[in-house]
């Protein structure tokens, strides 16, 4: 299984659902969606990990680029819904005190919505 990548656009917020696996296969075309997201304006980015299976160091290093990017123009990356195989992996690297985790895209959403 390689990477779907899906983008919603929830009020402020663009919401990308990821499904599958971020890795040295997919992470051309992650890197690519991501980029153009962020450069079309896409300054808070909500992923969806819930169907999200595999990151890859690739895919981490993705993620750290693309938030020095959306942090330049004053947005920010925040993630929902992940399985304990990818929340475990953000403990490891440190990527929970450095972003904002939600346990649902729904609770995220209101809790933004709540500010």
């Amino acid at each position: 299984m390689s990477l779907d990548i899906g983008i919603d656009t929830v009020g402020p917020w663009s919401v990308v659902n990821l499904r599958g696996r971020i890795d040295a296969v997919s992470a051309n075309e992650f890197d690519r969606a991501l980029r153009e997201l962020i450069g079309s304006g896409g300054q808070r980015v909500l992923f969806n990990c819930a169907e999200l299976r595999y990151v890859s160091s690739v895919g981490i290093g993705i993620f750290v680029e693309c938030a020095k990017l959306a942090s330049a123009s004053g947005g920010y990356l925040s993630f929902a819904a992940m399985n304990p195989h990818v929340s475990s992996l953000f403990q490891m690297v440190g990527f929970v005190g450095l972003f904002q985790v939600y346990p649902s895209v729904e609770e995220a959403l209101k809790e933004a919505l709540d500010r």
